[in-house]
């Protein structure tokens, strides 16, 4: 699959949500390699979710020694 980002010059309809794209909006094209067919998608779609971001992952506890003893459960 070969990918270009372009710019519409007329009004088309995205493959992944069917929403329009607009005139002088970009999208993205994709084609197949192995035949003539073209996709047009949103560059993102407007009904999709927003990409989530969380929070750094929490550090790993530490193991501490109590009485120069080292406490492991396995």
């Amino acid at each position: 699959m070969h990918e270009k980002i372009r710019t519409a010059n007329r009004p088309l309809v995205c493959d992944v949500c069917g929403g329009m794209i607009q005139v002088g909006e970009p999208f993205r094209a994709v084609r197949d390699e192995y035949s003539p067919v073209e996709y047009h998608e949103h560059i993102q779609c407007p009904g999709s979710p927003a990409v989530a971001v969380s929070k750094p992952p929490p550090e790993p506890p530490k193991i501490t020694a109590f009485n120069h003893h080292c406490h492991c459960m396995a």
